[in-house]
């Protein structure tokens, strides 16, 4: 099927809102929107000024499509005053076409995971995905809740930092949705994918997406594509919570309590904001390969693959990063079995592209935000983190000092010299 965006017609060239902006460019284009790259025509030839804007069809008065878009427009104004939303400017109609102007971002979150800025970098994965909870929560406080968040959503600069919030097209004030299938597949909870259930947490719906995301920004791949008994890994995970992701993701002990705890079956033994800020606060790092080698070579079952899970030992020759297109995840083909699922006998695919992981009836901001020329990454070279504190009284490693000053994290070693890391 076509997406509903085909039927827009191409204003590339145009001059709208009474010849105040021209349109310059498509940036992208989803399943109900075009996206333009628009030139404010008043600002200086010297300093021009750009916005993005977002082009939709209107619906007539009192149908669905009308109430989804007044529903887009009122929500994100409402939260829009928080520095870590992304800025709403006007909106304005020609013809049967809705036009929203925002703010033009320097890049969104996907297009830098998908430059690997946030793998291997544990304080910029903080950093980002701490600024991401701080306006998450205050819509939450102010009782709006997104329901869509993802990294296509999420705004930030080329380093991968300041984070801004955008796509407020699934946004709602209800604390219990009955809506269900609201957002995008990959990031949904369980509970917004059971249809049997008569209602489900608005608020746990973002906690869970919150949560999907971080797994991506500190590996580099999803966990799942569909939270389902269905899917190959969400059902192995259900099996053995405690190991799998774990083995899956190469993933530190305090990295794999914290997903353990968010996707807890129980949606009220799940964590809140504030719980899960405070989790993530007090991770040293996220990744097994970020702990510093000399302590690696000291655990080797936390980065062997001998005694890993059953559903994941055919996983092991997967790729184990992110490229600049995909982001690892099992196939969608692969996903799905008749009859009662195993994780033996899930089948575990290479990466899938980004394209497929996309929900075209969804078109969000994803488009708005062009790549930049070359990858950036301003944060210099990674300081390890302290050694894990089960680790502490290991008998091969005697302390005689251990300290944390800012993000540099400092070890001394009985056997050798001070050494800074």
């Amino acid at each position: 099927m076509a997406p509903r965006s085909a039927s827009l017609p191409d204003f590339t060239g145009a001059f709208v809102d009474e010849g105040y902006l021209h349109l310059v460019s498509l940036l992208g284009c989803g399943g109900s929107a075009k996206v333009y790259k628009a030139l404010d025509t008043t600002s200086s030839s010297d300093n021009p000024a750009f916005f993005a804007v977002k082009c939709m069809k209107d619906g007539p008065r009192g149908s669905t499509q009308a109430a989804l878009l007044s529903n887009e427009i009122h929500m994100h104004d409402s939260v829009a005053d928080h520095p870590g939303v992304l800025s709403f400017h006007r909106v304005f109609s020609e013809g049967d076409c809705v036009f929203v102007v925002f703010d033009l971002g320097d890049a969104n979150m996907l297009a830098c995971v998908n430059r690997q800025l946030y793998v291997g970098n544990p304080e910029l994965v903080k950093q980002a995905f701490l600024q991401l909870l701080d306006v998450v929560e205050d819509c939450h406080q102010r009782g709006m809740f997104h329901r869509d968040i993802k990294p296509q959503n999420i705004l930030c600069n080329l380093a991968g930092a300041d984070i801004l919030l955008a796509d407020f097209g699934g946004a709602t004030r209800r604390a219990e949705s009955r809506d269900f299938h609201r957002g995008t597949t990959g990031y949904m909870s369980p509970e917004c994918l059971d249809t049997s259930r008569a209602s489900y947490s608005s608020r746990g719906a973002d906690t869970w997406s919150l949560a999907v995301t971080l797994v991506i920004l500190a590996t580099g791949h999803m966990p799942w594509t569909a939270a389902e008994p269905t899917n190959c890994n969400y059902a192995a995970f259900r099996k053995d919570p405690e190991h799998f992701l774990h083995r899956l993701l190469k993933l530190t002990h305090e990295a794999n309590d914290i997903f353990r705890w968010c996707f807890h079956v129980n949606p009220a033994r799940r964590p809140t904001i504030a719980q899960l800020r405070a989790a993530v606060l007090a991770a040293p790092c996220f990744l097994v390969a970020n702990i510093p080698s000399i302590i690696r070579t000291a655990i080797p079952a936390l980065v062997g693959v001998a005694h890993m899970h059953p559903a994941v030992s055919s996983a092991s020759s997967m790729t184990s990063s992110a490229t600049s297109s995909t982001l690892s995840s099992p196939s969608t083909a692969a996903t799905f079995s008749a009859g009662p699922l195993t994780p033996p006998a899930c089948s575990f695919q290479p990466p899938i592209a980004i394209v497929d992981l996309l929900d075209a009836a969804n078109v969000g901001l994803a488009a708005l935000y062009p790549e930049p020329l070359k990858p950036t990454k301003l944060y210099g070279r990674f300081i390890p983190p302290p050694l894990p504190s089960h680790l502490k009284s290991s008998p091969e490693f005697r302390f005689l000092d251990l300290k944390r000053r800012g993000v540099a994290n400092r070890m001394r070693f009985a056997d050798a010299q001070r050494r800074t890391f």
